[in-house]
């Protein structure tokens, strides 16, 4: 599974910041040909972005594009020329299954015609509908994660998110339909860029929460989630011992493993595994 501790929204029409973001050590980078573009700018940030998808150095991350929603006269032409050039696409306010399979048949007319191995797909889900359809999403097989958009679902609530009580709910929703199909969940972002404590706690209790990684809008803020998504060093050390525990066992042939009087099932040794490899990462 992809490391996507953090995935740098970067506006797809602002040239200065698109060129240096091999620079950042995000472990994604969105291009964005939605929100952050004014209307009169789509055509020109769509071909900036596929220019840069092209010529930029991305560096270790991974190249996304957020393109515009169906409901827009937008977001085919953005799928048409980005396409080719990008690893992932980034959907915005997806509130059905039946949205999923619109784009799914646009990428693979594009996709043939290209020869193109099939892309994948990052569903944003923005509204209270798509919240309620989550479950239903996460099962299209263009999906490899499950996001969300803390502003736009508020809104639509009708609450202010910084005192919007239901978001522990929320999260939660996104978290469990997201793995119940074997999918990456993703967070929204922390939007206050100079708040690096709050930042870290906000990310920590993502993780904590089953989050794969959380959004970010600022090259600032990457070091500060990946260092809240390493393990501790105490998680880090229990892995080892059960690691340690498990290839004991295989050795001598036990089919139970056991660690100071504690049974550990197969789910617990891949766990801790995966606690190793994030520890090894920057």
């Amino acid at each position: 599974m992809k490391l996507r501790r953090t995935r740098l929204y970067v506006p797809g029409n602002n040239p200065h910041l698109v060129e240096n973001v091999g620079l950042y050590n995000a472990d994604a980078v969105i291009l964005d040909l939605e929100d952050s573009v004014p209307i009169p700018q789509k055509f020109d940030a769509r071909i900036l972005v596929k220019y840069s998808l092209q010529h930029v150095d991305f560096g270790r991350s991974e190249k996304w594009v957020r393109i515009n929603g169906i409901t827009t006269p937008y977001w085919e032409k953005d799928l048409r020329e980005i396409l080719p050039y990008c690893e992932v696409i980034n959907l915005p306010k997806v509130e059905s299954y039946e949205d999923m399979v619109i784009v799914d048949e646009k990428m693979r007319e594009i996709e043939n015609e290209h020869g193109l191995e099939p892309r994948e797909v990052v569903p944003i889900i923005e509204s209270v509908k798509g919240l309620i359809n989550a479950g239903d999403i996460a099962k299209h097989p263009r999906v490899g994660a499950l996001a969300w958009g803390g502003e736009d679902l508020t809104a639509d609530l009708g609450i202010p998110r910084k005192k919007a009580l239901i978001l522990d709910h929320v999260r939660a929703q996104i978290v469990f339909a997201a793995k119940a199909n074997k999918k990456q969940a993703l967070d929204t972002v922390y939007s206050n860029i100079r708040d690096e404590e709050g930042l870290f706690e906000y990310a920590q209790r993502a993780r904590y929460m089953g989050f794969d990684g959380i959004g970010v809008i600022h090259p600032n803020q990457i070091e500060v989630v990946h260092r809240a998504f390493r393990p501790t060093d105490d998680e880090i050390e229990d892995a080892k011992k059960i690691i340690e525990a498990a290839e004991e066992a295989e050795k001598e042939g036990k089919g139970v493993i056991s660690l100071n009087g504690r049974m550990i099932d197969p789910p617990v040794v891949e766990r801790a595994r995966k606690i190793l490899q994030f520890a090894e990462v920057d």
